[in-house]
């Protein structure tokens, strides 16, 4: 039995299920991945099949009824049970209620987001850090009594985030633990975490979403065509968040855009011009996401030319819509190193999430492309794309 919220993860939900059915319920657990790939929405899934009233079960599966009064509490996360913490903005603030209003209704909103959708893009203005003052409001609400039936589950989103007092804190909760009550810590950094807190949790490692289910879940939801979808598939890395993001943007203009940049970079005398052109094309719009969209657009095409030149075949190639024009990248680049060519791109990815100017790094970027296709080139070869 499947938990409709999720995508993919049949093992790890089946895991998670087989804790609940077998009743050896973590103390702490740690889903060490993205949001995107199904962190947020498996460790909700699991907090409301606990505190289901009449959970739907089998022999091998359990799944909440998402019918009685608990299920409705859970699905909107105001479960008395269940517990969310995460980053919050800046500031002096001593508890939630120093806040202003504006900034806990933003708060309130995100929430709301995550609990129709758990793979929205949970971001709060410019919260950064989980600080002590919100582990010690979690220590004492778990010193007291619970109002309602049930299992009660703290959610720590992006647990990698607490600062320096806060992990403190946080560890003597865990050295301390309360009965009846599960921790999960939620982390797409899992190595920025104490090894003493990793070592208290029981961890599971959430993989990539595949691409096909990535596919079928952006059809189902009509957002994007199928080549755009498998474009889009290709692109994210098995994350969903990743892939909802894409969608607010022109997948067909980037991917057209991209091909231009590699006509720039190969073409004769005149190829420093079409290089600071493509340069300032990323540049202009002083976006780190868009330019980091174009570089994951670059790493599609340059693997999808690979397997077309070595196995001659079109099958598994996500640019289906762009074959003829792909098919003579391939013919007359296919011999180029081409993981060379993404571990450039994998650098500049890098420099520009660390600021680096982004017509800076699109500029050395195309350049050292540039001498890895044309090492590889073959000596007969047709117009490159």
């Amino acid at each position: 039995m499947a938990w409709e919220s999720i995508i993919g993860q049949k093992h790890l939900q089946q895991m998670l299920q087989q804790s609940i059915l077998s009743k050896r319920l973590p103390q702490a657990l740690l889903l060490s991945g993205s949001q995107g790939r199904g962190a947020v929405a498996l460790a909700v899934e699991y907090a409301k099949t606990l505190n289901c009233l009449s959970a739907v079960t089998t022999n091998d599966s359990i799944a909440s009824c998402n019918a009685c009064q608990s299920c409705l509490q859970a699905r909107t996360l105001q479960h008395p049970n269940i517990t969310i913490v995460t980053a919050l903005p800046p500031g002096r603030i001593e508890q939630m209620s120093d806040y202003k209003d504006d900034v806990i209704e933003e708060i309130k909103d995100q929430l709301a987001e995550i609990s129709k959708d758990p793979y929205t893009p949970f971001r709060i203005g410019s919260a950064n850090v989980i600080r002590i003052w919100q582990i010690r409001e979690l220590n004492k609400s778990l010193s007291l009594s619970t109002l309602q039936q049930g299992r009660r589950i703290v959610i720590i989103i992006d647990a990698e985030l607490m600062n320096t007092e806060a992990t403190n804190a946080f560890l003597k909760t865990l050295e301390e633990p309360h009965d009846g009550v599960t921790i999960i810590l939620t982390s797409w950094r899992p190595e920025r975490l104490l090894p003493t807190i990793v070592s208290r949790c029981q961890e599971l490692i959430i993989p990539p979403i595949a691409d096909d289910e990535i596919v079928g879940e952006l059809l189902r939801r009509g957002e994007s065509t199928e080549s755009e979808a498998r474009i889009i598939a290709a692109c994210c890395d098995g994350d969903m968040t990743v892939a909802l993001e894409f969608i607010h943007e022109d997948v067909q203009e980037i991917r057209n855009d991209v091909i231009t940049m590699f006509r720039s970079i190969l073409r004769g005398r005149d190829f420093r011009l079409g290089i600071a052109e493509s340069a300032s094309l990323v540049a202009e719009h002083r976006d780190k996401a868009r330019a980091l969209t174009y570089l994951r657009f670059m790493q599609v095409w340059l693997r999808d030319a690979r397997m077309l030149h070595i196995t001659q075949s079109t099958m598994g190639v996500s640019n289906q819509d762009a074959l003829d024009t792909l098919s003579k990248f391939a013919v007359a680049f296919g011999n180029a190193n081409v993981d060379s060519a993404l571990l450039s791109i994998d650098k500049a990815s890098y420099d520009i999430l660390q600021n680096v100017s982004i017509n800076l790094t699109f500029t050395s970027l195309l350049m050292d492309l540039r001498t890895i296709l044309a090492k590889g080139a073959a000596s007969n070869r047709p117009s490159a794309a």
